[in-house]
């Protein structure tokens, strides 16, 4: 295996870099520089260093918790400007700059696919990017990837980026184990504890409807959310406390009663601390305390990831784990997210006019936005040896999982990427067609349409007809960063009980010709796959599939 000799570059730095710290590879741009033109000519550069067949589809693992850190400090300020003013945030003030918008713009300047993740850990964001490259390249699971950094330029206010390619000589996969699966799920919604609950709401066509309480709305355009019934003890933040529920009811259906030593942590839904904005109000919601341990769980820094990948943050996870499993970096990953109802998630999305002003109704005619959920998820993944050595019987196996940070736009889903996503997720399960999709549709006007299209040009080039697409995001909410955990937990529980589970708040569904959207829920005897879609703002796109025991061969292949 081989480290080429990095490309890195310092953009807008204002403070002179002495003689010693200059060296070859290591260049000073001037202020003006742009951090985005300056972060494509560094990655492209290291890509140009693959293999021409392994550049395209190299992933790209970015550590920029220093950038994130910045970027969320700076908009928590305009928030608190904006509230102490008692006005809306302006448009131009209202996207918080995500990472992954770097590497959108990487994919829309070259031939890169955008297979790429951004990790945001505090402390151990760069050592964790190393480890996932090396340990999936030694594997065999890809041919090559590129490991980049964004750090604070330590002589001024600029940035350093780096990117080094890391590759491997061809040879065969070097693991044991070739699938992953879901061990145990766990969930709170507006509807209260449990995934049981959820699911029988969901199946009853309910909706968890209500004002907010945890904020005032009076100065946004929509003023319905779905907010759980969670009273948290004092002094503990909503956002932890929907955690520990979620992650134990996971712990018990999956059987462990104590975590294995290498055991991995990911977290969606928050950003590290923010010592710049710490006394912002409830800035505990969002970012994680100054001595954040893990959730208390004691699992060290080193397997503690934090992802940022705005709503498909996620199924980026998700995808993250299943790697880390199958290379031999964990034995077992607790993979969770969370939603907890803020003025700062609340405040872009009404700015964005992201927000419905009534109600969602996802895939229907008439959507006019999105209604913000509250909730958490946890899923514990293992290897399907693990699983079968302690006796452990699954829920379903990963069949195949996509992520992609690519396509047209800041807030619109590229319909292009994400049948991009599908085709690959099936390709890896070995399938065709499936069973039942569970859609992201969140209710806006473009996403919910841009996300039928993309269904509908696979379902053109394999054949289908009519496959059955719901979303729960009209009875639970968008859950943002956690969105994903619902969707898996319906998927699931789909193929426990043979039933297509509808879409609460459809009345005039969306046309479509490959794929047919549920009002209500059906019986599905005989479904054996669910695909499940997760997409967010920065181009990032997702799609999970999940099958049981008898469909597709769960297995990961390199590349290509």
């Amino acid at each position: 295996m081989t480290a080429p000799t990095a490309t890195a570059v310092i953009v807008g730095g204002t403070a002179p870099l002495p003689p010693h710290a200059l060296r070859p590879d290591l260049v000073v741009l001037p202020a003006r520089t742009s951090l985005t033109t300056a972060f494509v000519e560094v990655l492209a550069a290291a890509l140009d260093r693959l293999p021409a067949a392994a550049r395209a589809a190299a992933p790209v693992v970015m550590a920029a918790t220093d950038y994130c850190v910045a970027a969320t400090s700076r908009y928590v300020t305009r928030c608190a400007e904006a509230e102490a003013g008692g006005r809306r945030l302006r448009p131009t003030e209202a996207m918080t700059p995500e990472p992954a918008q770097l590497l959108q713009e990487l994919a829309a300047a070259g031939d890169w696919d955008g297979r790429g993740h951004v990790l945001i850990s505090p402390r151990a964001a760069a050592f964790q990017a190393w480890r996932w490259a090396w340990g999936t390249v030694a594997a065999g699971l890809h041919r090559a990837m590129v490991v980049c950094e964004l750090l604070r330029d330590p002589h001024g206010d600029g940035y350093r980026v780096t990117a080094v390619p890391v590759t491997a000589a061809p040879g065969p996969a070097r693991t044991k184990d070739t699938s992953v699966v879901v061990s145990g799920t766990g969930l709170v919604t507006a509807f209260g504890e449990g995934g049981e609950t959820f699911w029988r709401n969901l199946l009853d066509g309910n909706r968890a409807l209500t004002e907010p309480t945890r904020f005032d709305a009076s100065r946004f355009r929509g003023r319905t959310v779905c907010q759980t019934p969670l009273a948290p003890p004092p002094g503990q933040p909503v956002r932890r406390a929907l955690l520990d529920r979620a992650r134990t009811e996971a712990l018990r259906e999956a059987g462990v009663a104590e975590l294995p030593s290498r055991t991995l942590l990911v977290l969606a839904g928050v950003v590290p601390h923010l010592p710049q904005v710490a006394g912002a109000p409830r800035i505990e919601e969002i970012a994680l305390e100054p001595d954040w341990d893990g959730d208390g769980l004691g699992i060290p820094a080193r397997n503690a990831v934090l992802m940022a990948h705005a709503c498909a943050s996620g199924a980026f996870g998700l995808a993250l784990a299943r790697e880390w499993l199958l290379c031999g970096l964990a034995d077992l990953a607790v993979v969770t997210g969370v939603s907890s109802l803020n003025t700062y998630d609340y405040a872009c999305l009404d700015t964005l006019r992201a927000t419905s002003t009534t109600v969602a109704r996802p895939f229907d005619e008439d959507r006019s936005g999105v209604t913000v959920g509250e909730g958490a998820g946890a899923i514990v993944l293992e290897t399907a040896g693990r699983a079968a050595a302690r006796g452990h019987t699954p829920w379903a196996t990963v069949g195949g999982i996509s992520c992609r940070v690519a396509g047209q736009g800041v807030s619109r889903l590229d319909a292009h990427i994400g049948a991009a996503c599908v085709r690959e997720a099936l390709a890896m399960a070995g399938l065709t067609t499936v069973d039942l999709v569970h859609g992201h549709a969140p209710g806006t006007r473009q996403g919910d349409e841009a996300e039928l299209l993309a269904l509908d040009r696979v379902g053109a080039e394999h054949g289908w007809r009519g496959v059955p697409v719901s979303s729960y995001k009209g009875a639970a909410g968008h859950l943002l960063h956690a969105s994903v955990f619902p969707g898996v937990v319906a998927a699931v529980r789909a193929l426990r009980d043979q039933v297509l589970p509808g879409t609460p708040g459809l009345r005039k569904p969306l046309d479509a010709t490959h794929v047919r959207v549920l009002r209500d829920p059906e019986p599905g005897d005989g479904t054996r796959s669910v695909l499940v879609n997760n997409f967010g703002f920065g181009g990032n796109n997702a799609a999970l599939l999940l099958t049981d025991d008898a469909t597709g061969r769960g297995e990961w292949s390199t590349d290509g």
